[in-house]
């Protein structure tokens, strides 16, 4: 499914557009130290800016009251300089941990929140005003595009584009040397990762048959950015087209893939499930596949039936996150909000009940 073409069956009928192929997948789918006052500068992290690695304010040995630094480190000028490292304990306290965002530094903006380690949580598509992933304490984002979202690159979310393939309508398929040199240009543009296609199953999506997909995929290979499988739809359709496709990847010598992509989506009553018990299936399928690789869940939502109302979705949603805990693989994820009683944010720029459940889950992991 794509959100950056909201073709009326797929967005304004959703139900119709996924019986018709967009997605019936029913599964089977820190804080800072208390210690030492923090330093003159904005003690959240940003992606770019001049902070130093301090102690992260004074520790409690020299006069601080808590049990350790804080973790705010010296704001730099412009956007608010990058947070220090960890503060050192005081006597008598252990260090604080990453911080959790601070006042702007001095001639700069606040940070991001502090993080404990890689991008989680995700954002998919390009939001309706850039704050918005803020609001919402994202990691990273992608938006099925080669291209960021319009303005949102003062945010420091980073971004992971995506060589869709073709779309439904006749549109191209690209070609093998089109694809190296958009990947190659990813690269050299800092990026880290690379997506591959998007529902190649689906007719309304990127609609490649998986001999051409294998035939293409050498085209991605570049060893500077870290490369994700094509995601089909989680129906049974779409399970057979990945399967194909991943014995294919895992029987060559020339073909390979960093991370497998995958969707799912509930579609019958009850299938958002408060255990996540059918979503659950779903990523086991996904490990299955040899080569052990990390599990990117791109477009995962309630929808049709699954999602009759709010609170089903955001117990859905929370029993996810803790069903996560238990499979390690599953590095990332970016909720799919373009469907009833899925919006994360409303629009005057508030953030929904699901939003407020979503900004509070951790972004990194």
């Amino acid at each position: 499914m794509d959100r950056r073409r909201p073709s009326p069956l797929c967005i304004g009928f959703g139900a119709l557009a996924l019986m018709l192929g967009c997605s019936n997948q029913n599964g089977g789918t820190d804080g800072s130290g208390t210690g030492g006052e923090a330093a003159t500068g904005g003690s959240g992290v940003a992606t770019s800016g001049s902070g130093g690695s301090s102690a992260g304010g004074s520790s409690a040995g020299t006069g601080g009251s808590g049990t350790g630094g804080s973790s705010a480190g010296t704001g730099g000028t412009g956007t608010g300089g990058k947070a220090g490292a960890s503060g050192a304990g005081g006597s008598g306290g252990k260090a604080g941990a990453p911080g959790t965002g601070g006042a702007p530094g001095t001639g700069g903006t606040g940070g991001l929140a502090g993080n404990g380690g890689m991008p989680f949580k995700g954002f998919a598509g390009n939001p309706t005003a850039c704050a918005d992933m803020q609001h919402l304490g994202v990691s990273w984002y992608y938006n099925w595009e080669q291209t960021p979202a319009s303005g949102c690159a003062g945010t420091g979310i980073p971004f992971v584009p995506m060589i869709s393939g073709g779309k439904g309508g006749g549109a191209a398929v690209p070609t093998a040397s089109a694809i190296t040199t958009a990947v190659s240009s990813f690269a050299s543009k800092g990026y880290g990762y690379v997506l591959g296609f998007n529902e190649p199953d689906n007719s309304t999506q990127s609609n490649i048959p998986v001999a051409t997909a294998v035939s293409l995929w050498p085209s991605f290979n570049n060893g500077a950015i870290q490369l994700g499988t094509p995601a089909t739809s989680a129906n049974s359709a779409g399970q057979t087209w990945f399967t194909s496709f991943m014995g294919s990847v895992n029987g060559s010598t020339t073909l390979h893939a960093d991370f497998i992509a995958i969707h799912w989506y509930g579609w019958n009553a009850g299938s958002c499930d408060a255990a996540a018990s059918q979503l659950e299936s779903y990523i086991k399928y996904a490990e299955g596949f040899s080569g052990n690789r990390p599990i990117w869940l791109t477009e995962w939502g309630c929808l049709n039936n699954s999602a009759p109302d709010v609170p089903t979705v955001v117990s859905f949603y929370n029993g996810a996150l803790a069903m996560f805990a238990r499979h390690p693989r599953v590095a990332r994820y970016s909720w799919y909000p373009w469907s009833t009683n899925l919006e994360l944010v409303n629009s005057d720029g508030t953030l929904t009940r699901l939003g407020i459940a979503y900004a509070a889950a951790p972004a990194y992991k």
